[in-house]
């Protein structure tokens, strides 16, 4: 069944709420979302931890550790195979590995618009996510420690991937001028 090809099999984002702010302010079209991409039952997406190798990881559609869903977005259909669908992920995996995580710079929303960018040819709404898009903007006075959560344990699976956990403002920040 590797070489089985998914034609005409289609390509799921799942959106996925973090925050009660959200349900004002999606109407806005701007919200601190989460989000996964759904490829035959199986539901992908990319989380942060401290180690170097892959931060993409897998669970049951729809089911989010820590988020409450909110939209499925039909991505379009792939006619990738089997074996090409797993080749893409394990090569995304190189490029998103859980130490590289960033709440603004590098996310699930990220990994989501790459893989179907992969798989489909198209990219994910800008809504899902505009908010990092915009804090993008100020990433450089924001704090470097926007990804992982406790960077001297090895001990990944006791931890949340699916948001910042943080400690805002922390660190020693930049100078601005030399007066």
């Amino acid at each position: 069944m590797s070489g089985r090809r998914f034609r005409g099999a289609n390509i799921l984002l799942h959106v996925y709420d973090l925050n009660a702010v959200n349900s004002v302010s999606y109407d806005f079209g701007i919200g601190v979302f989460h989000s996964g991409v759904e490829i035959a039952g199986t539901e992908y997406t990319f989380g942060g931890h401290e180690s170097s190798g892959s931060g993409i990881f897998n669970h049951a559609p729809k089911e989010a550790p820590n988020a409450q869903f909110r939209v499925t977005i039909d991505m379009g259909e792939t006619d990738k195979s089997n074996s090409d669908i797993n080749a893409e992920i394990a090569s995304l995996g190189s490029h998103f590995t859980g130490d590289s995580y960033h709440i603004v710079l590098k996310n699930c929303n990220h990994f989501s618009n790459e893989l179907c960018l992969r798989l489909t040819g198209k990219a994910i709404p800008r809504w899902v996510n505009r908010l990092a898009g915009y804090g993008s903007l100020v990433s450089c006075i924001l704090p470097k420690n926007l990804g992982v959560k406790n960077p001297e344990s090895a001990d990944i699976q006791n931890q949340s991937t699916m948001g910042p956990s943080y400690t805002p403002f922390a660190g020693a920040g930049m100078a601005l001028s030399q007066a």
